[in-house]
């Protein structure tokens, strides 16, 4: 079960320290100030998707693989190299 805050439209959490996208909670009393579930910092930045994998340098953790008629994976190759 998520909670309501849990959904931010789009918009996800950059821990600096533990250096991964995590879920954060609004810090008390302050304005765009969030803190990391996992270590409980208020190193956090917020940005979507894309623009926080962008400026942190965060590349994908697998690579896509499609499907081919005769089921075996085809690792697709990644068209910003």
């Amino acid at each position: 079960m998520t909670r309501e805050e849990d959904n931010w439209g789009g918009i996800v959490f950059y821990c600096k320290d533990c250096e991964k996208i995590v879920q954060a909670d609004r810090a008390f009393g302050k304005k765009y100030v969030y803190k990391c579930r996992i270590c409980k910092t208020k190193n956090v930045a917020f940005g979507t998707e894309k623009s926080i994998a962008t400026y942190f340098h965060i590349e994908e953790e697998a690579p896509k693989v499609e499907v081919a008629k005769d089921s075996k994976p085809v690792p697709v190759e990644n068209a910003a190299k």
